[in-house]
């Protein structure tokens, strides 16, 4: 657990703060160890972040399991993506909307039923407000459940997996495999999706926009975030407090960090409520860490 610097971050910090790496003249300046947010909370704090100039790197429990939720719809929609650019998918195909696609929290669908979507507003929808209905046409365009394992052991990401739809795959049951990551995994993923070269052409540009118009992270990420700063991440939640976000913060001056950050509840406590503070209480520590604060 704890940060990693590259040889170029050490040498930048002793030029910059006369210190030894490791050490603040200001010791009141220290950021909130993971360990004291996990008792503030009473929760279990797994996360995993990487800047991409400097490559140094946050985590703890990294390699843990949570239970994935709704962060499974980036993945979805990344394959969508990848599908269109093949030409197996069409984004501006009309999806009719019946009353048996609707499940719980699915706002934007809701509505629409007796209509048709555009599958690329389907994706938006599941992106930007976390609609369910939307993420089962996602992952039915995509063959189901198991697409999305596969779709993340093609981005090097060798953990996450999925295995039910919504809204059962919120379960989050301690020590069920089923729908889980890793912090890891997942950052290692959305790396991948977000700022690497799982997606080619228009596709990551599309993607980060989705996630950038995100309306669900206002009391996450983004309420970690220092001023000029924003995020493209999407979120997920379900029972024993699990509370997730992922994706990429964005800085000013360009700086990029992909961070996964994934939270439950230390009790048995089916109908525990969110962690939304501790996930904002994460991204102040990790970019306190990172020289980003």
């Amino acid at each position: 657990m704890g940060v990693q610097l590259s040889r170029r971050s050490f040498i930048v910090g002793l030029a910059t703060t006369g210190v030894l790496a490791g050490c603040r003249a200001d010791k009141s300046a220290e950021p909130t160890s993971f360990a004291d947010l996990e008792d503030r909370y009473q929760a279990l704090i797994g996360l995993y972040a990487v800047d991409l100039e400097s490559s140094a790197t946050v985590e703890h429990r990294a390699d843990e399991r949570f239970a994935m939720c709704s962060t499974f719809k980036a993945y979805a929609a990344a394959r969508i993506l990848q599908m269109s650019d093949a030409g197996h998918a069409n984004l501006d195909a009309m999806v009719p909307i019946t009353a048996g696609d609707i499940v719980v929290n699915s706002p934007a669908l809701s509505p629409a039923v007796g209509t048709t979507m555009a599958l690329r507003d389907i994706c938006a929808a599941a992106l930007t407000q976390s609609d369910n209905a939307a993420g089962n046409i996602m992952l039915r365009t995509i063959g189901g459940p198991s697409a999305i394992t596969d779709f993340a052991r093609s981005v090097g990401d060798a953990q996450t997996r999925l295995d039910r739809w919504e809204p059962a795959l919120n379960e989050a049951k301690p020590g069920d495999p089923r729908d889980t990551t890793t912090p890891r995994a997942l950052c290692g993923g959305y790396r991948a999706i977000l700022a690497g070269d799982a997606l080619s052409g228009a596709a990551q540009p599309q993607l980060q926009r989705w996630m950038a118009a995100t309306t669900t992270s206002t009391r996450r990420f983004r309420a970690g975030l220092p001023a000029g700063w924003t995020s493209a991440d999407k979120t997920g939640g379900g029972d024993y407090g699990s509370t997730n976000d992922a994706g990429m913060l964005i800085g000013p001056k360009g700086e990029r960090v992909v961070l996964a950050v994934l939270i439950r509840t230390r009790t048995v406590q089916r109908d525990a409520g969110p962690f939304n503070d501790a996930v904002a209480d994460c991204v102040r520590s990790v970019l306190a860490r990172l020289d980003h604060s």
